[in-house]
């Protein structure tokens, strides 16, 4: 049973319904947001449901591809559930993309959210970039599924944008894309922009976990926490071990969650890569905190995010943490002392922070420890929890 703070026991109680297309999985990070703020809420009395991709197709097989056709065929369903239960909610709070249909159509007199947890229009400019920087070999296979995919994308960004234009309020998680919906739709007067955060006990886990500054310098390990593809940078992991490795011969590199196993990781790296990385494919949330506790740095060289917990959950390891200076990360690390940002693809200057990083005397490795702890403290759920409540209210007040 949830318990609820007293503070609140007097407010109108909320009922919240949660839309994703995705399952409802605290290891996957675009659900956590939601799954999250919806036990934050609960905390403070109020009753909060989902309709996710498992409601609407049944479990998920391992390893399923959420492609634009399937996203799409899920938003219908979604459409559908919510006009067969709108009375019975005060609030519907949708991924981006997720129910697009204005409240009119839903037969929804309550509150409409849009919420971002990484903005579907920056992932679409990252495909291109990729296409250009990395192009593929084009055979038949990937001729025909571009072709098959192609209507596919014009839907998924008209469902998008119909999502953002019905919706009462719409969160984001960082001041880039803010600027992108307010330039781009005009939709800016309707944005919050809110982080995603950790819980006072998961920060508590991770300051717990770690191990003193002295044993983390003689450790010199770079980790990265999160699937292996071009956009969290595995085309430039070999550029930026090796060059490491020049500065510093006996660092080593520990990938976390990468999805696949060693060997399909170590055929992106050089020949030389191998003995100085180790692949975990894949862990369960509640084991980060001790996986992370003998690490020196964190290394995040992803090209598009939107409020990254691998950068958060390194930072309240107390793990000084290198990334590109990209949306997400930006808005973590941007103003931390020291300079932890390089310029997306810069594997020569992001190596060579690691390298400062590995290479730092104890006083000064414990400052930047302390500091990263210091800045993931900052992001609680508990008080973002309470600030989208607040925004709730506040957007309710302002529907027409």
């Amino acid at each position: 049973m949830v318990s609820v703070d007293p503070a609140f026991a007097e407010i109108r109680v909320m009922r919240i319904l949660m839309v994703l297309h995705m399952p409802w999985n605290r290891n996957l990070g675009a659900a956590r947001v939601q799954l999250e703020l919806a036990e934050e809420f609960e905390k403070l009395g109020h009753h909060v449901e989902k309709f996710d991709c498992e409601d609407a197709f049944g479990k998920m097989t391992p390893g399923f591809r959420f492609t634009r056709y399937f996203r799409s065929s899920f938003s219908a369903r979604a459409v559908s559930y919510v006009r067969r239960h709108a009375k019975r909610f005060d609030i519907v709070d949708a991924l981006e993309g997720s129910l697009p249909a204005s409240k009119e159509a839903l037969g929804f007199e309550g509150l409409l959210a849009a919420r971002s947890v990484g903005l579907g229009a920056f992932y679409e400019q990252f495909e291109l970039y990729q296409q250009k920087r990395w192009p593929s070999k084009r055979n038949w296979k990937g001729m025909v599924r571009t072709m098959l995919e192609r209507p596919s994308q014009g839907r998924a960004s008209r469902e998008r944008a119909a999502c953002f234009e019905a919706a009462d309020v719409i969160f984001l998680p960082n001041k880039d894309e803010l600027d992108y919906v307010s330039a781009s739709s005009g939709f800016g007067r309707k944005c919050r922009v809110l982080p995603f955060g950790l819980t006072k006990a998961r920060l508590s886990q991770f300051i717990a976990a770690r191990r003193p500054a002295a044993e983390r310098l003689r450790n010199k390990q770079a980790v990265f926490v999160g699937s292996w593809g071009a956009r969290k940078g595995s085309k430039d992991w070999s550029a930026i071990i090796e060059a490491v490795r020049q500065s510093v011969p006996g660092a080593t590199f520990l990938f976390l969650g990468a999805g696949w196993n060693a060997e399909t990781v170590l055929k992106d790296l050089s020949p030389s890569a191998g003995a100085a990385v180790r692949v975990v494919p894949s862990f369960q949330g509640e084991e980060l905190p001790l996986l992370l506790r003998d690490a020196t740095a964190g290394a995040f060289p992803s090209y598009i995010e939107g409020f990254p917990f691998a950068v958060m959950e390194k930072l309240a390891a107390g793990l000084p943490t290198v990334a590109y200076d990209v949306p997400g990360p930006r808005a973590m690390l941007g103003d931390l002392e020291g300079g932890y940002l390089v310029n997306r693809g810069d594997t020569s200057a992001f190596a060579a922070r690691l390298v400062k990083i590995l290479t730092s005397d104890a006083a000064s490795y414990q400052r930047q420890s302390d500091s990263a702890s210091a800045r993931a403290a900052e992001f609680s759920w508990e008080e973002i929890a309470r600030e989208t409540l607040s925004a709730y209210e506040s957007a309710s007040r302002r529907a027409p």
